[in-house]
């Protein structure tokens, strides 16, 4: 597999949710190119990750997080996300709680590296200290929803080779039509034994992820409820061609001991103005 920057769950990201939702708008119908029943499943791979943040290069977005205890208890959350790409094509991300109070100003970075795992930080306003997030604590809840920091940490180059993608029977979801990929990590301490992909043979997202843990047993469930088109181009442009991407505006992830969490997409911004400044610890604590 060559140049791929995938983690076991980097087809989530319909993330970069920020990985959370951040980095799934569908890139172009991949029939341009050639029929898409004949690519193979690391072109699948490719084409369905081949696109910036939240689908282009940087933009901003609102998004509502509900979490549901296994209790039927809700908690919900307002996050603002920020994402681009750097120079060298490495993309950097921040989370910020808005609401409610007791969680507002507490703020996620992750920092993507070529040749390494991502940095990671969090900044908590009561402790007003920015904490880097080892890699041993990857497997921990995100804020006690249902996904994890190891959701939000894509491979680096240097470890394509420790991730194997195989093509299986395609397969619907909602109706639609999809390919099948089961994704199996080869790294140690991995909190997935496998993922398997459904991804919509036309725009080329995932709609369905499924986790299971290193014995075979189901962890948990993604499903995009929602694709929304969006013109991600500036209204003074001149460009046409490719305007228009597929976002994930309705999101659930449900665990096999029947919790959940559901993420909407409120509001985007493709042509936010952000620079480096908007990504270092000192924009975590403003």
């Amino acid at each position: 597999m060559q140049r791929r920057r995938i983690a076991v769950s980097s087809l989530v990201s319909l993330a970069a949710l920020v990985g959370l939702v951040l980095t799934a708008p569908a890139a172009r119908a991949a029939g341009k190119d050639r029929l898409t029943a004949e690519l193979s499943a690391e072109e699948i791979v490719d084409k369905a990750l081949n696109r910036g943040a939240v689908g282009f290069q940087q933009g901003t977005a609102t998004l509502k997080m509900t979490i549901v205890t296994t209790k039927g208890d809700a908690k919900e959350r307002t996050l603002e996300i920020s994402a681009m790409k750097d120079g060298d094509g490495m993309l950097k991300s921040m989370v910020k709680f808005s609401k409610p109070a007791d969680v507002s100003g507490t703020a996620f970075l992750v920092v993507q590296k070529k040749d390494a795992l991502p940095d990671q930080y969090v900044y908590v306003p009561k402790a007003k200290v920015v904490r880097r997030i080892a890699a041993g604590n990857a497997t921990s809840t995100f804020f006690g929803s249902d996904f994890t920091y190891a959701d939000l940490m894509p491979l680096p180059v240097s470890e394509k080779d420790k991730v194997a993608v195989q093509k299986l029977e395609d397969g619907t979801v909602g109706g639609q039509a999809v390919f099948v990929l089961q994704v199996t990590p080869k790294v140690e301490g991995s909190p997935y034994g496998r993922v398997v992909a459904h991804v919509h043979k036309e725009l080329l997202v995932p709609l369905k992820i499924e986790f299971f843990d290193p014995q075979g047993q189901p962890l948990k469930s993604l499903l995009v409820r929602k694709l929304q088109k969006i013109n991600i181009c500036p209204e003074n442009s001149k460009k046409k061609d490719g305007c228009d991407q597929h976002v994930p505006m309705e999101v659930e992830m449900k665990a096999a001991v029947g919790s959940r969490t559901e993420l909407v997409l409120e509001k985007v911004d493709p042509n936010a103005k952000l620079t480096e400044a908007d990504f270092t610890e000192e924009a975590m604590q403003r």
